[in-house]
């Protein structure tokens, strides 16, 4: 049970990693589709990304929160189900989002996920500083 509360509380991490809006204290959620709206702007921004690259994430975002959404909702007395989906979503939402972006732009994008989920530099996918990670892994990828 412990498991599955950690994996819903990553997943929720991680669709949220880049929302930038500030947040007033006790205010009322915002909408699904502001959300991914917020996600997809701290995205666009902090990766820099193209207009094209900018609409194909937002759709992959909005249809991401709208499932996790769903999920929660059909499941909420289900953690480990709920998990157990959002992880399949996640796993998803990564995927497409590869496809959109640069290698450059999906290991910054990896950096400052993990950074935001509280991953140890070690741990880390893409280390900023690393024979693996930043721009040799890049270099590699782009020949």
């Amino acid at each position: 049970m412990r498991k599955a509360l950690l994996a819903a509380v990553f997943v929720f991490a991680t669709i949220t990693a880049f929302a930038q809006s500030p947040r007033s204290a006790q205010s009322a959620p915002k909408p699904v589709e502001q959300r991914a709206a917020d996600i997809t702007a701290g995205m666009a921004k902090h990766l820099r990304l193209t207009p094209e690259q900018t609409k194909k994430v937002a759709d992959i975002n909005l249809t991401s929160m709208k499932e996790a959404d769903k999920v929660l909702k059909k499941h909420k007395s289900n953690p480990k189900k709920v998990a157990s989906e959002m992880e399949i979503i996640t796993e998803t939402r990564l995927s497409r989002i590869k496809d959109v972006l640069t290698p450059l732009q999906f290991s910054q994008y990896q950096q400052r996920r993990e950074e935001k989920m509280g991953v140890p530099k070690e741990a880390q996918t893409f280390p900023a500083s690393g024979t693996q990670g930043g721009t040799r892994y890049n270099e590699q990828n782009n020949n």
